[in-house]
């Protein structure tokens, strides 16, 4: 399966399961060892587990590496040529992965629950 299909998957998955302001980030021209970055929001801790088991049960492929599961403020699950970021929202305002990234950012996706961007 491409990347790309991979990524739709990942973002079809999230979606359904209520993740919202999902970005795609290109890294494919820079140093980072990843092609892209997938960047979700969850509600709280809770949510941000269920979308990261949710992905790891349903995705034809097993995540390389993964962080922060037990704590649930932000997962990392590492699948080689992309990486999904799921963070709890006040998480994400924090570390800001989609400012530092901004020029990089080629893809939006949002759920009807989220505001478009």
């Amino acid at each position: 399966m491409a990347v790309e299909e991979l990524l739709e998957r990942a973002a079809a998955i999230l979606e359904e399961k209520k993740g919202e302001d999902l970005v795609l980030v290109d890294l494919s021209d820079t140093t980072i060892p990843t092609s892209y970055f997938l960047i979700a929001t969850g509600e709280n801790e809770k949510h941000v587990r269920a979308l990261a088991e949710e992905l790891m049960e349903r995705m034809p492929l097993s995540p390389e590496h993964e962080e922060g599961l037990p704590e649930g403020r932000w997962v990392l699950l590492d699948y080689g040529d992309f990486v999904v970021h799921i963070f709890e929202r006040e998480a994400r305002i924090f570390y800001d992965l989609d400012g530092l990234w901004s020029d990089k950012i080629v893809k939006r996706h949002w759920s009807p629950r989220s505001q478009a961007v």
